[in-house]
């Protein structure tokens, strides 16, 4: 049984797929794979280091004295900036909070995360704009989460957009 035209043909095909398949999508993810795992090993090593412990401690010590020569307390309460600063923020925009819940907190490796929940009331547009600033202004912390939602309000008779975000903010436990 010998080997025509149309299964070599075949053949080579699978060959130079296999070649193809090999080349764009396998060799790339073991690429990727063992870079990752180059750079896991690298911060799992890294991290136990004195060294570096001792170096992340003086640059704490050189920031706390950078903010105290502008007159920041690094130790006012966080809960009370980020209120402030979303009040004005919506006092510019039009916009109300409605809701701002106690924040939950909780403990990884030691970081402390703190997970604030509130509530915007008002325009898209104006929520859209103070949703941006807090993305911006990295002191304030991360939005993990947003949730547009449309209300109706049956004695007006009206519409209204409520915004819930959610703001994680992660410190280092003292």
């Amino acid at each position: 049984m010998g080997l025509n035209k149309k299964n070599k043909l075949l053949l080579v095909g699978f060959i130079f797929m296999l070649f193809i398949g090999y080349r764009f999508a396998i060799a790339k993810t073991l690429f990727y794979y063992r870079d990752h795992a180059a750079k896991s090993q690298t911060i799992n090593q890294e991290s136990i280091t004195p060294e570096m412990v001792n170096k992340l401690l003086q640059k704490e010590k050189q920031l706390d004295a950078m903010l105290l020569q502008y007159s920041i307390n690094p130790s006012a309460s966080f809960q009370n900036d980020l209120l402030e600063k979303l009040s004005g923020y919506c006092a510019s925009h039009n916009l109300k909070i409605t809701d701002f819940k106690e924040p939950h907190s909780f403990t990884v490796n030691e970081f402390q995360t703190n997970s604030y929940q509130f509530t915007l009331k008002g325009s898209f547009n104006g929520s859209l704009s103070v949703i941006n600033k807090i993305e911006n202004s990295p002191s304030l912390g991360i939005i993990k989460h947003l949730n547009f939602s449309k209300n109706r309000d049956y004695k007006t008779n009206s519409d209204y957009l409520t915004a819930t975000v959610i703001l994680q903010k992660n410190s280092a436990l003292p």
